[in-house]
């Protein structure tokens, strides 16, 4: 029975789009929340890091995660997942850019802050899915969304470090390699 198959790599349909963004979005924020760990000894360094700056930091990102998975459900019931997921992005993105230049501790911990409230998009992401799938199908489209968003944190572990060194070497400034 066709409805009880989810095509994957399928674009065809509005649904499968759908699908695609909210898991890709979910990615993202993955990606920027987890960025920070593996450059910690350098960021360290270049912003004159405590550990109880870099205890701090995480306290931000976490405390934020958790205060706005739960605005993001009220948030979704009013907005819709879409326009929730949206919103969050535009909150969370400016900070993505803006933690390149950070000068100090506050700055990076404030980033931080902001940079944790992209993790409620694991909300809007699973909101969107149950919208646009049926019951039938429901339970596989909310575990792979939820699956390749949180892949987010994997991928960036392995490969962050990696795309530091390269962006180093490829600069004159690779002397602390």
């Amino acid at each position: 029975h066709r409805a009880n198959k989810l095509k994957i790599l399928s674009v065809a349909n509005p649904h499968m789009r759908q699908f695609h963004a909210s898991w890709y979005c979910f990615f993202t924020t993955f990606v920027s929340m987890f960025a920070a760990a593996p450059l910690m000894s350098y960021l360290k360094a270049d912003l004159k890091l405590t550990k109880e700056d870099i205890g701090n930091s995480g306290v931000a990102s976490v405390s934020a995660t958790i205060i706005f998975r739960n605005l993001m459900g009220v948030l979704c019931d009013i907005t819709g997942p879409r326009y929730a997921m949206t919103m969050l992005m535009l909150i969370t993105v400016p900070a993505v850019v803006g933690i390149m230049f950070v000068q100090d501790a506050v700055g990076f911990i404030t980033c931080r802050f902001f940079i944790g409230m992209g993790l409620a998009s694991f909300v809007a992401c699973q909101v969107w899915c149950s919208q646009m799938f049926s019951k039938s199908i429901v339970g596989v489209a909310n575990a792979t969304a939820g699956g390749w968003g949180n892949l987010g944190g994997g991928v960036t572990t392995l490969l962050m470090g990696q795309i530091f060194i390269a962006f180093m070497s490829a600069t004159s400034d690779n002397e602390d390699l």
